[in-house]
């Protein structure tokens, strides 16, 4: 497989993701925003993915099939791996990890793109900078305080083992970090022993190359 991606990205999801799969995958560094050669507004790149973001995986062995949302990427190579403990299997399992995966892209998440689009990702006419103070910390608060309750006495985000939703939540956590929200300390120290997982340290290497 092969994942077209940027670092500290969306693209570690995919990365992370392959390593606890135990899935080999080819890493290819785009430059984000260019029309230039390896660049993901270029043709060649919009081919495959139209909105020209990342990441973009493309499984070589089977048909150069094609996905460009970070969760149905985690999804297919949990699926397609040896670990075959990453996807919830029964009804009731499933259903809670589709709520809580479903939630982190639906409202966790969304206040650190809005502000990402209107720091950087948006071409310059459109940003709103006033957006970024007076929207994106409350939307981040509430976010938080719901998902403390949806995960409330749990050593992961799924159940009572790692899964793909973990790669999730936990990089969303330190998405936030990074962009100076306040964050709970119990899920900073989630996101830490997530990170002392030893694919963790592989996806790392990988993208650093």
């Amino acid at each position: 497989m092969k994942i077209f991606g940027l670092k500290n990205s969306r693209s570690f999801r995919a990365t992370w993701a392959a390593c606890e799969a135990g899935v080999d995958v080819k890493f290819i560094h785009v430059n984000f925003g260019s029309d230039g050669e390896n660049g993901t507004l270029s043709d060649d790149y919009k081919n495959l993915n139209w909105q020209g973001k990342v990441p973009t995986l493309v499984d070589d062995a089977d048909d150069n099939f094609v996905l460009t949302e970070s969760a149905a990427i985690v999804n297919y190579i949990a699926a397609k791996g040896n670990n075959k403990d990453l996807l919830p299997t029964g009804v009731k399992e499933r259903a809670k990890y589709d709520e809580i995966c479903f939630f982190v892209l639906a409202e966790l998440e969304q206040p650190l793109w809005t502000k990402g689009k209107h720091k950087f990702a948006l071409p310059a006419p459109y940003r709103v900078p006033d957006i970024i103070d007076t929207t994106t910390p409350f939307e981040w608060g509430k976010a938080q305080t719901a998902l403390l309750k949806l995960v409330a006495g749990s050593k992961y985000a799924a159940g009572d083992k790692f899964t793909m939703a973990d790669i999730l939540l936990s990089q969303t956590i330190m998405w936030a970090k990074k962009f100076e929200y306040d964050v709970d300390d119990s899920l900073v120290q989630y996101s830490k022993e997530m990170c002392q997982r030893p694919a963790f340290a592989q996806a790392l290497a990988i993208e650093s190359k």
